[in-house]
């Protein structure tokens, strides 16, 4: 089983969470965290999520944001974090061509 870190962020009431690739460095893991928009420098000091950090309200659901595990809602340009603000663009879909439900008939349109 592989060892994986994670940060919190320690502003009172924020659920905020940074997990790290597995088997990383507890170093490396606040490295990336940083690179997310987290503020943290050194082991014993305090962690911030990017919405605190910012001024934001702390994350209070958890959900699929990658950089804070808060909760996002769907925009025509991805997934937005409620906390946040970070984007997810959706996923390229293969689907675009038409239905696949129908059959083509071989007539031009």
């Amino acid at each position: 089983m592989a060892l994986t870190r994670a940060l919190t962020c320690t502003t009172t009431g924020c659920l905020a969470l940074y997990l790290g690739r597995p088997l990383l460095t507890p170093d490396a893991v606040r490295r990336y965290a940083r690179q997310a928009g987290w503020d943290t420098t050194e082991a014993a000091s305090p962690d911030y999520c990017p919405s605190c950090r910012r001024g934001g309200t702390p994350v209070l659901e958890r959900g699929e944001c990658p950089h804070c595990m808060g909760t996002c809602f769907d925009r025509a340009d991805g997934a937005v974090c409620h906390y946040c603000g970070h984007v997810v663009p959706h996923p390229a879909d293969d689907q675009d061509q038409g239905d696949p439900e129908q059959e083509p008939t071989g007539e031009r349109p």
